[in-house]
Formats: structure tokens, C-alpha cells, sequence
């Protein structure tokens, strides 16, 4: 791994800081700065109902400055070696208000956000046999719609395009390349 030296945190937001560091380039003795967002972890899951059904959220997005569709997910904000199960459990819980047996929830895999620019993780998860057990707890800005589709439907709909979020889009892709 390459040393990355005289790290420096240049403008802190809530969820990214634009950071720079000073790295050796691979064919010179000289040294370049560059530039990374910060973050924390991420985390989504795939949730499966006992009847196989696979539940998703519809969300506006401002980056896109439209609806997305999409799975549970968020910021990991819990710390400690289970921290990502932790998260995945609270985050399907607070948007959608379904939940199942922690031992029903397993790691699809980890991607990471961008490895060019961001210095973080996100980690997949499935959830199986969830169940509505719990009211929502949306965040201030959050405004969701819950979606439940078939495999097949949620297929067609990575294939056309309607769910585009990378992140969801990988998470699923695994999930169904795993044969489920």
C-alpha cells in the first residue's frame, strides 16, 4: 500500500469532508496532491418476505432531483465490530418498519463507493422473512414509499433501468447471482 502523507481535512459537511493528502507517484520521485471525500460507512439490505417477495422504497433523491427506487440503506452511524449488522437492522427498521431474526441476515458482500474518490465501505446485507413489525421512524427529510415486487419484477426492473442506484443495483445483482 502506498504511503499517503500530510492528510488534511479542507471542507467538513455533515456526511462527506473534502480531504487531501500528498501521495509518491509510481514512476517519479515526485510527490502530487490529491483529493477524496471522506465518509462514513454505508450499509443496504435486500429484504425478503416469507412468501419470497422482495421489499423496496421509493425515495426522492436530490441529487437526481427525482424519485428513486431502491432497498433500505444508510449511513453506518453505530461503532464496534458489529456496527454494519447493527445499522442494516435499524435502518430497515426505521424506513420501512419490517424486521426478522438477526440470524436471518446475512453479508452479500462489500463494494466500495467510488475507490477513486471516496475513502469508505458499503456493505450489502439480505434480510430473510421480514415482517411489518415496527411503525416507521423516517429521518426529518425522508418521505418513503414502500414497494413490494416479485424477483422477477425487481429483475425487470435492474434491467430497465428503474432502479439505477449502483449500490442497490450490485446488492441485488449479487443477491440474485447467488441463485436467490
Amino acid at each position: 500500500m502506498k504511503e499517503r502523507k500530510n492528510w488534511k481535512d479542507l471542507f467538513p459537511t455533515p456526511i462527506y469532508t473534502l480531504a487531501s493528502f500528498d501521495i509518491k507517484l509510481p514512476r517519479s520521485e515526485q510527490e502530487k496532491t490529491y483529493y477524496v471525500l471522506k465518509s462514513k460507512n454505508w450499509v443496504n439490505v435486500v429484504p425478503v418476505t416469507k412468501s419470497g417477495e422482495i421489499l423496496l422504497i421509493k425515495q426522492y433523491r436530490h441529487g437526481i432531483g427525482e424519485d428513486s427506487l431502491e432497498i433500505p440503506g444508510g449511513i453506518v452511524d453505530e461503532e464496534g465490530p458489529d456496527s454494519e449488522l447493527t445499522s442494516v437492522i435499524r435502518e430497515l427498521r426505521e424506513e420501512t418498519g419490517y424486521a426478522t431474526d438477526p440470524n436471518k441476515i446475512k453479508l452479500l458482500s462489500k463494494f466500495s463507493g467510488n475507490p477513486a474518490m471516496f475513502t469508505n465501505w458499503s456493505y450489502s446485507y439480505v434480510a430473510y422473512d421480514v415482517e411489518p413489525m415496527f411503525d416507521v421512524e423516517f429521518d426529518e427529510g425522508e418521505d418513503i414509499e414502500i414497494v413490494i415486487k416479485s424477483p422477477k419484477e425487481v429483475k425487470q426492473l435492474l434491467l430497465d433501468g428503474t432502479i439505477h442506484h449502483p449500490h442497490m443495483a450490485a446488492a441485488l445483482g449479487i443477491y440474485f447471482l447467488q441463485g436467490s
